[in-house]
């Protein structure tokens, strides 16, 4: 506990230095509405920001990236690894949207009711991973009997039977204060599993009064975390109010989080500089209009190694479009290639980035920095994905031509019609709708948000392919969603290619990896490969990590290899103009740690460049001793 008081000393010292212009107010913005306040599913950034911050796990990561305490006080594992017991705080209350205490209190039996929810297939909850059903005893098995249930492939057993099996699954509650999880493997990394949102509490009796009204509104949760949800007008603001009786709140520094609905990053600087924001994030636009003015002193842009930077954006191509020339083109290797070939992705960057465009690039799917054997080999660093990441910028024109060209021999009859298309009209309204005629160019639609900087990446985007391409044999139709990628075109299948992000979810390649087999849970473009999905198995029964990773990154250079997902940026804005005093709040790659405002200190001027410098070099010296320990 030595680690956990120096870095509160560290976090009083940082307040401290701006005590006098302290402020209880942070005010923010957002740009893509959240799907539903149903915490244990979160597949927009607003969503994942909401439940970090309203609800608590058994543990969270420190200013450090450490996992310390949380719901629960301490914790035990056995010799290896397989069975681990939390031990949980007393007398702690869930709270209502008035943050009023409830007759409810947090215990064990709202974890077991919390996993019991997310195991259910009616809930709906697709982010529940193969790796995390596998990993806990008898989740798969039980997950998969209602499945086949729903779908009246199982005859023997009923749903209500099936229902009552969850007592064999691993997780158990002996008494109010103690959760017992047991693994089918050992799993020394299994913390960093229990910041993901799976693994949140639920109060059973108030989840079974609301019913299927649970999470449509405000006061239909409860809350356990440092805030709860004051006011959600969609599309135009979400409030959040500090939980009085939160078992931490001496921490909360910040009382309350006004975020603001805009879309336009122009609009968001003129707002931080009428004093209306705490936070501005720039795009290069922003930054090239602000670099001759008083406020260039304010701008910074965090290092990669910060932990926002373990997202990987990739684009997502539609192996099943309706769209039949784009499904005849991505379903050929070659065509594939050339598009990896064909896009400069530092130039894309640059809308982010004006200055340093190569420093935020990924050409892998799991981030560097983040996983490592039990030598300290970064994950990133083993053979096949060490070459791809060093690899830096895979554009290349001709390359790309040549891929291109190979393609057309394949797919087209010589005379520009495409192998096995018919005319006909593809539907993606209210996105698009494209009248194709089995003929060269090939028509296709990208879909991007529509915010000022992606509708710029988008035009750069098909300017780029049809100059590399020619566009007598590509045309490109940028089609937007209105604001939610995954419910308005990927769910609908209403897109063709797409750029999109995953967060990496825990300490193990297969946190993303496991999802992007045939019918994983991110494998948005619904292409299959057994090869890719037997390596994956291969190297999830391995416990020895050396092994474990010599493996996955041997399917993940070749799922690279053969272009399934052209992975191309990090995730976070490059740049930023705030009020925020930087590595006052919890730091860490997994699951929702990272959206927490816990810790925050807001202070009234902005922060300059300078002392960011300042504290940044102090916060990696605090951070060396913290690690040593």
């Amino acid at each position: 506990m030595k680690a956990l008081k120096a870095g509160l000393g560290i976090v009083l010292a940082l307040a401290a230095l701006g005590a006098a212009g302290a402020q209880d107010r942070y005010d923010a913005t957002y740009g893509s509405e959240g799907s539903s306040l149903r915490y244990f599913y979160t597949p927009t950034t607003t969503d994942q920001r909401i439940a970090a911050n309203t609800q608590d796990g058994l543990v969270e990561q420190d200013r450090f990236g450490k996992f310390v305490p949380s719901l629960a006080e301490s914790w035990s594992a056995n010799a290896d690894m397989t069975e681990w017991t939390f031990k949980l705080r007393k007398g702690l209350p869930w709270v209502d949207s008035t943050g009023q205490k409830t007759t409810y209190e947090i215990s064990a039996d709202d974890f077991v009711e919390g996993l019991r929810y997310v195991a259910d297939p009616k809930n709906g909850i697709k982010n529940l991973s193969s790796d995390v059903r596998k990993l806990i005893v008898g989740l798969n098995g039980y997950y998969y009997d209602l499945v086949d249930i729903d779908a009246g492939k199982k005859k023997d057993m009923t749903r209500a039977e099936a229902l009552a099996n969850f007592s064999k699954v691993g997780i158990a509650a002996p008494d109010p204060y103690t959760v017992v999880f047991k693994l089918t493997r050992p799993t020394p990394y299994f913390l960093s599993f229990l910041v993901m949102e799976l693994f949140l509490p639920v109060e059973k009796a108030f989840l079974d009064s609301v019913g299927l009204d649970f999470g449509v509104a405000k006061d239909k949760l409860l809350y356990s975390g440092a805030y709860y949800i004051a006011d959600w007008q969609r599309s135009k603001l979400i409030q959040l109010k500090a939980n009085p009786h939160y078992w931490d709140a001496k921490k909360i520094t910040v009382k309350t989080v006004n975020l603001q609905y805009v879309v336009d990053p122009t609009v968001e600087v003129a707002m931080f500089q009428r004093g209306e924001l705490s936070q501005a994030n720039l795009g290069a636009d922003q930054v090239k209009a602000l670099e001759k003015t008083k406020w260039a002193q304010y701008i910074y842009s965090d290092p990669p190694s910060a932990s926002r930077y373990s997202v990987t954006y990739w684009f997502v191509q539609n192996f099943t479009s309706a769209n039949p020339e784009w499904r005849a083109f991505v379903n050929n290797l070659n065509f594939r290639k050339a598009l990896y070939y064909g896009i400069d992705r530092v130039k894309l960057n640059e809308l982010d980035d004006p200055y340093k465009p190569a420093a935020i690039l990924r050409n892998t799917v799991v981030p560097e920095g983040q996983v490592f054997d039990e030598k300290g080999v970064d994950y990133t660093e083993y053979p096949g994905v060490k070459e791809i990441r060093a690899a830096g910028n895979y554009y290349d024109k001709q390359k790309a031509r040549d891929y291109f060209k190979k393609a057309l021999a394949e797919l087209t009859d010589g005379k520009g019609a495409i192998k096995g298309v018919s005319p006909g009209v593809v539907d993606y309204k209210p996105i698009a709708e494209l009248k194709v005629d089995g003929k060269l160019p090939l028509q296709f639609v990208y879909v991007a948000l529509p915010d000022a900087v992606e509708t710029k990446r988008a035009i750069l985007l098909k300017a780029m392919l049809e100059e590399a391409f020619g566009k007598e044999n590509i045309e490109v139709t940028i089609g937007q969603v209105i604001d939610d990628m995954f419910a308005e075109a990927v769910e609908p299948r209403r897109f063709d290619l797409l750029h999109d992000n995953f967060r990496f979810g825990y300490a193990d390649p297969a946190a993303q990896l496991s999802r992007l087999i045939t019918g994983g849970g991110i494998n948005d473009g619904q292409y299959s490969d057994p090869e890719f999905d037997k390596l994956v198995a291969d190297a999830m029964g391995m416990t020895k990590l050396a092994e474990r990773y010599k493996t996955f990154a041997k399917a993940e250079a070749l799922f690279i290899d053969r272009c399934y997902v052209l992975p191309w940026v990090m995730g976070g804005t490059a740049y930023q103009i705030t009020k925020v005093v930087p590595f006052t709040y919890p730091r860490g790659g997994f699951g929702i740690t990272r959206f927490k405002y816990k810790g925050m200190v807001v202070e009234k001027n902005p922060i300059t460049a300078k002392r960011y410098e300042s504290l940044r070099a102090e916060f990696y010296k605090e951070l060396g001793k913290a690690s040593a320990k």
